[in-house]
């Protein structure tokens, strides 16, 4: 049998072979080898090299125990006058095993009968004292110094298999994390979406209700943006569901849809929110230069999440939109005035559209994402203040946070 073969047995099996080879070997050199001036080999013989060499099966699961059970039968052996044989191997193999698999301080202990019947076996074999001497000394020291390194490669690959596991799960953790910030992102689109396109439509929806018989142009003119802020919205949507559904197989098929939208569309945003009902007055600052992406998003989805605001808690509202573009940074605000009394126009509005609190949050984080800082409240005699100040620096990624904020959702 190869080596690489019995490193694959299992251990109880792998050391019961060792243990037999070193009994039959023990029995066929005291039978077949018989100098004078020592014991007849016989039966008692081959059976205290049995008892030196079997213990070694249970040497990984009880190292000391075989030690101390080896040498002890050794010892009777050569007492009752046997000729030295190859046993006197077998608690040496034993000492292996302690240092192999126990602390420095237990090797050395185990070392005494294992010197011991290296002793005994020297002077049983008529050895020089010298030699007697330097073979129960060396042999035991190098059993420990081989035994002892295999001990500290063990606990050096369990350290590494604690470290690789440490590893492997921080690893699992970043990807749930990495998964569920961009899960949240995701989140952040949708609800921009879906909020701003769908309050323009339910606003525009009960406009045309209400003066359906009364102004048919307005409601007209009511459903047609109810038309175009749908398809608007359902190629937003669709731009989302690209982005998510991108496959190797894609190409030769229709171009895909937009990244996100950017603030050179705030015009168009503006025009739906006046179509909506309010009165925007935009005004820009500043010599208008080229935005790092995510800055160009954050700064678009923060006015069309104040604009959706406005739209659902303040119909019919005057708004000023400014942005203002500034060596270091670029800095919208939108403030309204809070809209007619009670924030609907009586037969020409209909009521304002709940929100789920989510909006205000998600601009705070867009704007923390991006190295930035939101404020939000309400103002003094009515209305509503937003104002984001944007580094124009590409921002370092950071994870979002969520932050609690007073005002309207």
């Amino acid at each position: 049998m190869t080596p690489s073969r019995l490193r694959r047995l299992p251990p109880l099996v792998a050391d019961s072979a060792v243990a037999v080879g070193f009994a039959a070997v023990g029995c066929i050199a005291g039978a077949y080898y018989r100098p004078p001036g020592w014991h007849t080999f016989d039966a008692l013989g081959c059976a205290l090299s049995c008892l030196a060499a079997l213990p070694l099966a249970v040497r990984r699961r009880l190292p000391v125990t075989t030690v101390l059970a080896s040498a002890a039968a050794y010892a009777v052996y050569l007492g009752l006058g046997y000729q030295p044989s190859v046993n006197v191997w077998t608690p040496v193999v034993g000492l292996l095993s302690v240092a192999g698999c126990r602390p420095l301080a237990v090797s050395w202990a185990a070392a005494a009968p294992v010197g011991a019947v290296m002793v005994l076996s020297g002077l049983a074999g008529r050895l020089h004292p010298a030699l007697v001497v330097a073979q129960a000394a060396l042999v035991p020291v190098v059993a420990i110094a081989f035994g002892h390194t295999r001990y500290l490669l063990v606990r050096a690959n369990a350290r590494l298999r604690e470290v690789t596991a440490d590893l492997v799960a921080e690893q699992e953790a970043r990807a749930r994390n990495a998964v569920t910030l961009e899960r949240m992102a995701i989140a952040r689109e949708l609800h921009d979406v879906v909020a701003h396109h769908l309050s323009v439509i339910t606003i525009q929806a009960g406009l045309a209700e209400t003066v359906l018989t009364s102004d048919v142009p307005a409601a007209r003119g009511a459903l047609r943006t109810v038309a175009e802020t749908g398809r608007g919205a359902l190629d937003e949507l669709r731009r989302l569901l690209t982005v998510l559904r991108v496959q190797s197989d894609d190409a030769g098929q229709e171009p895909p849809y937009e990244a996100a939208p950017r603030l050179d569309q705030l015009p168009e945003l503006v025009g739906g929110a006046t179509a909506a009902g309010l009165d925007i007055r935009f005004t820009a600052a500043g010599e208008p230069v080229p935005l790092p992406p995510v800055v160009d998003v954050c700064v678009y989805r923060v006015a069309q999440e104040a604009l959706t605001n406005v739209i659902k808690h303040a119909p019919g509202a005057r708004v000023d939109l400014s942005l203002d573009y500034t060596p270091d940074q670029v800095v919208l605000a939108i403030r309204d005035d809070g809209g007619p009394r009670g924030g609907v126009r009586t037969g020409e509005r209909p009521e304002t559209v709940p929100g789920a609190g989510l909006g205000l949050i998600g601009m705070r984080e867009r704007a923390r994402i991006c190295g930035g800082r939101l404020s939000a409240a309400p103002r003094d005699g009515g209305g509503f203040d937003v104002e984001v100040a944007l580094p124009l620096r590409e921002p370092r990624r950071a994870g979002p946070e969520e932050a609690e904020g007073q005002g309207r959702p």
